[in-house]
């Protein structure tokens, strides 16, 4: 065998050995990432804001809240466009 196709053979497999941990270790390293980010996000709502994660509202009919300053006339509409 060549020394040549000998190298070109190693290198293709030592390629896909790389490639295929890569997959792996994103995965996992993601999936911990993730919950570690929400679980710590929620830990800290729990303690700091907790009406927020209970969903506060101003009417237990809908979600909307309204806007604060908000003038539904024509001449803020155009000033604002």
């Amino acid at each position: 065998m060549n020394i040549a196709r000998l190298k070109s053979i190693i290198k293709k497999a030592t390629w896909n050995l790389i490639r295929s941990i890569q997959a792996i270790l994103m995965f996992l390293l993601l999936t911990i990432i993730y919950f570690l980010g929400f679980g710590i996000t929620f830990i800290v709502m729990a303690v700091f804001k907790p009406r927020v994660l209970r969903g506060a509202r101003e009417n237990d009919a809908s979600f909307w809240v309204t806007a604060q300053g908000y003038e539904a006339d024509l001449k803020d509409s155009m000033r604002q466009s």
